[in-house]
């Protein structure tokens, strides 16, 4: 299998960041022991495929991916993790030439259960109970393939139940990671030159709640505190229900090291419909915490999650939260439409909304989301932002990053633009575009 002793490896991580997060933890060990990284399309001896099943488009990738690497290299090693393969352990055992099958745990050992099949040709299932898992399991990333902004995963596992959510099933209950591993990998990165963190987690708001008298507004502290040359974090998503005194005042006391954009899902805009949800709020409480944030943070971009033709949403209910969404007046709304996930409490319930009329509300609010994106972004007309360069287009004419606020933005400069790559830079805003804006380098104009 392994042509003149070279191990090859590629990876498909579906879903989340946090999925995306452990891939490239996992990927980090096999390339510190020899492996060579090729494409996912490539023949490889090796390929780990992390699923996703929050949708059941995400389960059908899933399945195309597993086969796909099979496909390509029939006598390959093919790993599959994650959230599909935990939810739906029947399924993936029942794919003929999968070697070696994991859930949400035992992924640390995965370098392992590789090797030895790479030896036996033998199937390594090691598939357990996720919810006995007693605590956190440490995934390190020693390298993060992108210079520019690094994930760090603080958090696994949700204790919220959403009617519609299969989550808590395939991750378990919420668990912390260790704070002095977190503040390791953070200044490891830092020193790597990564310029963005960005904190992640299934439920990132709940870090600490299994821990000693330790919260997420605590390990902001420490970050700030002990990660020398830091350079700015990104919360990548809280619930409104975690927004507390503390967590903002610390936002506002470091404002130097904290992006002004909070993600902050909302799901839906209706009362009746954030009850049958299982939501932990109601609008009017969403409304309060969001309007304390921006007496706070002016010009913040809160953006957030949007799920459409939940079971029962009548067309006022959905007229009420299309209402509240303007209301709100969000920065960018990630939208999509409900999938009924087995096991879940939502899965039995009536009055299921046809598929024609999902795609049409899911339209409209497309269409809203375009208003009121470019809405914000028109604050910023001929306004100075701080944008942490990322990439250089291949014509060598434009740089390309995001903001604080995470408004992504190209941009023109006299300066040699490659020197520019992974630092901050002051940019004019000249022209509002949604998904992407134009500027140019502040120096140009004075």
């Amino acid at each position: 299998m392994m042509r003149n002793n070279i191990k090859t490896i590629s990876y498909c991580s579906l879903g989340c960041k946090v999925n995306q997060y452990e891939t490239e933890s996992i990927i980090n060990t096999f390339l510190e022991n020899g492996f060579v990284l090729k494409n996912f399309h490539e023949i490889c001896d090796v390929y780990i495929i992390n699923t996703c099943t929050i949708t059941n488009t995400g389960d059908a990738k899933s399945r195309k991916m597993i086969r796909q690497a099979l496909k390509t290299n029939p006598n390959s090693i093919v790993a599959v993790m994650g959230c599909y393969a935990q939810l739906h352990i029947d399924e993936v055992r029942s794919i003929e030439n999968v070697k070696v099958i994991v859930g949400t745990s035992n992924r640390n050992k995965i370098y392992d259960y590789v090797m030895k099949a790479l030896e036996t040709n033998q199937r390594e299932d090691h598939y357990e109970d996720v919810m006995l898992k007693p605590c956190y399991e440490e995934l390190k990333v020693t390298k993060f393939s992108d210079r520019t902004r690094g994930f760090v995963k603080i958090q696994d596992g949700c204790d919220n139940y959403c009617s519609y959510c299969a989550v808590p099933y395939a991750r378990g209950h919420s668990l912390s990671r260790n704070p002095e591993n977190i503040i390791e990998e953070v200044t490891k990165q830092t020193n790597q030159g990564v310029k963005e963190i960005v904190l992640t987690g299934i439920n990132t708001g709940e870090y600490g709640k299994d821990l000693d008298n330790y919260s997420l507004s605590q390990l902001l502290q420490d970050l700030i505190k002990n990660v020398s040359n830091l350079g700015r974090i990104r919360i990548s998503s809280i619930e409104a229900t975690q927004i507390s005194d503390e967590f903002l005042s610390i936002l506002r006391e470091n404002s130097s090291h904290f992006c002004q954009h909070l993600h902050i899902p909302i799901q839906a805009g209706c009362n009746k419909t954030l009850q049958r949800m299982d939501r932990k709020y109601n609008i009017e409480q969403y409304k309060q915490i969001i309007d304390k944030i921006r007496q706070l943070f002016p010009n913040i971009n809160i953006t957030t999650d949007i799920m459409v033709g939940f079971s029962g949403e009548t067309n006022e209910d959905f007229d009420e939260s299309l209402r509240f969404y303007e209301k709100i007046a969000f920065g960018e709304m990630h939208v999509f439409p409900y999938s009924r996930r087995p096991n879940t409490k939502a899965y039995m319930f009536l009055n299921q909304i046809n598929e024609k009329e999902k795609h049409e509300r899911v339209k409209k609010l497309l269409e809203l989301n375009h208003q009121l994106a470019l809405n914000y972004r028109m604050k910023f007309l001929n306004k100075t932002v701080r944008v942490l360069v990322e990439r250089i287009d291949e014509n060598n004419s434009l740089a390309f990053g995001h903001s604080s606020e995470y408004l992504e933005i190209s941009f023109k400069s006299n300066k040699p633009l490659k020197t520019l790559l992974n630092t901050f830079v002051n940019v004019v805003i000249t022209k509002v575009n949604y998904p992407l804006s134009e500027g140019v380098e502040e120096n140009e104009i004075y």
